[in-house]
């Protein structure tokens, strides 16, 4: 093109260049997929509150996190990047509880700003109704939900179970750390048919020294004579019991490493000023070493992976394919393939859920009764069966709870994200009755309807566990309390509508509460007259 058209004068069509064009393609894919103008607006309405509200509700939980970490972790020798770690595993187990927090604040301070500044009033004036408002806010919940969803089902698990390493690393590096000063600790579950066991008790540490003070383990064994019973046809059967063999206890200690006759570096707790009380084999006498004035070295024990028969394992560290798979082993296929019990498939046990561990239970029980009736059994045999007895029952006693805490974490896992769609939900409609109050006001009525949230959740989440009540209560309660408060407020406080039946139902219910209404106030006022 010869001239510069910006400088050509045109007076018709027919003055321009025969070759000239111009490209008028506006519905391209890009074009097409841009979001309107108003939706793009109420998005960023919402993105910057809830950017906010997210960063305080976390920053309140890590902060608790932090101050945990700091009295466990720091001037102990662990290294700075594996509290980094850990740290991050915490921000993503925090993150599915903070998010439906922020979801409900934002939601609130968004359509209070709209409202109290008309701008919701000038849009309806323009001809946009409050479902065509409502839906950006329910689109961000959408989102929401699906991240919520993507924590709860994949990334949250992988995180809990990262943690639990990470917990069981502290235990190898250094034992001292997993015991808690004031409580005795140790051996939760013992080895599969081990008769051994022990715990540790510790006052608190020495700020200054970093020494254990009020050192105190306890050693003790299972064995068959003892004062536990069972009765079977009025017929009373000793089933052993568990007794110390060996108790010490010093003033303070201290971790120390050494080499042993292996050539291996193992760690010992370097006890000072106390004393070793130990039983006798025959049970008859014990003796009394005493090292006030000296000190001796009592190796740690390694934190191995222990094969036990106990449901040990937490509906928390699964993902939710997995959590369904458990579930189902625990419920009615095999015990033996849940991870921690693989111990059974090297004993040839195969145990279809809790109704075959119970008919199991059961027929050991005779067995035992059998076996000590008749002495046909060595003591050192009987001892290792009552032992698994023993254990078996103690599955079988968690079972229903673990069974429980499984449909009561899917349930969990499910109603939190759906918890960010209800928030939205609700927030718009109470944002409308915020309006020119304020972002207080707005601060308030989210931690009014936050603190209603979880006061259901909570309470629900105990009453779930007992005898006859659904798993699916505690987890849902919560959300179809905030639900049930959402429609009304949605119904009495914009010109929505609910399909024409639900709308004729709500209607009858109105009329007959006003009509009741009437008459009691019409019963107290002639009460009052006479």
């Amino acid at each position: 093109m010869a001239d510069d058209l910006r400088k050509v004068r045109l007076s018709s069509v027919k003055d321009l260049p025969a070759d000239f064009s111009v490209s008028t393609d506006r519905v391209g894919i890009f074009y097409r997929l841009k979001p309107p103008i108003l939706d793009l607006y109420i998005f960023k309405e919402i993105l910057s509150p809830f950017l906010v509200a997210l960063s305080f509700f976390t920053m309140i939980f890590m902060a608790v996190a932090i101050q945990k970490m700091i009295g466990l972790f720091i001037g102990k020798g662990i290294d700075f990047f594996k509290l980094l770690d850990y740290l991050g595993y915490i921000l993503g187990n925090t993150l599915p509880m903070t998010i439906p927090m922020a979801c409900l604040m934002s939601g609130i301070m968004a359509a209070g700003r709209l409202s109290g500044d008309s701008e919701i009033t000038a849009m309806r004036s323009a001809g946009i109704s409050f479902p065509r408002i409502y839906f950006n806010f329910l689109f961000f919940g959408f989102l929401m939900t699906c991240l919520v969803g993507y924590l709860n089902f994949y990334l949250g698990p992988e995180n809990t179970r990262k943690m639990k390493d990470f917990n069981n690393w502290i235990m190898t590096y250094n034992p001292l750390l997993a015991i808690s000063p004031g409580q005795f600790s140790g051996d939760a579950t013992k080895e599969l048919l081990e008769k051994k066991g022990r715990t540790m008790y510790s006052g608190g540490i020495d700020e200054d020294t970093g020494d254990i003070l009020g050192v105190q383990i306890r050693e003790w064994e299972v064995f068959a004579e003892g004062n536990d019973f069972i009765s079977f046809n009025d017929l009373v059967i000793p089933m052993g019991g568990s007794r110390m063999v060996q108790i010490i206890n010093a003033k303070k200690g201290v971790l120390v490493e050494k080499l042993n006759e292996n050539g291996v570096y193992e760690k010992s707790i370097r006890l000072q000023d106390g004393f070793i009380i130990e039983w006798n084999e025959e049970k008859t006498g014990f003796t009394i070493t005493n090292f006030i004035n000296g000190e001796m070295d009592y190796n740690v024990p390694a934190k191995e992976q222990k094969p036990t028969l106990q449901i040990n394992v937490k509906p928390e560290t699964f993902s939710m394919p997995m959590l369904f798979k458990v579930r189902d082993s625990i419920e009615s296929e095999g015990l033996e393939n849940i991870p921690g019990l693989e111990i059974l498939k090297e004993y040839g046990i195969s145990i279809k859920g809790v109704g075959g561990l119970k008919q199991m239970v059961e027929k050991m029980k005779i067995d035992l009764i059998m076996a000590s009736s008749n002495n046909s059994t060595s003591t050192s045999d009987l001892t290792q069966q009552v032992t698994l007895f023993t254990q078996l029952n103690e599955l079988l006693t968690e079972s229903k709870k673990t069974l429980t805490s499984f449909n009561v974490e899917i349930h969990k896992r499910i109603a939190t994200p759906i918890s960010c769609q209800i928030f939205f939900f609700l927030s718009f409609p109470l944002g409308l009755v915020v309006k020119r109050s304020g972002k207080g006001m707005s601060f308030t009525l989210a931690v009014v309807f936050l603190l209603i949230y979880y006061l259901f959740y909570i309470f629900g989440s105990g009453v779930s566990y007992k005898e006859g009540v659904p798993d699916w209560i505690g987890p849902w309660s919560a959300n179809l309390v905030i639900a049930s408060i959402s429609l009304y407020i949605m119904i009495t406080r914009t010109d929505a509508k609910f399909p024409a039946p639900i709308q004729n139902f709500i209607d009858k219910v109105s009329i007959v509460k006003e009509n009741l209404f009437f008459k009691l106030s019409t019963i107290l006022k002639r009460h009052k007259k006479s």
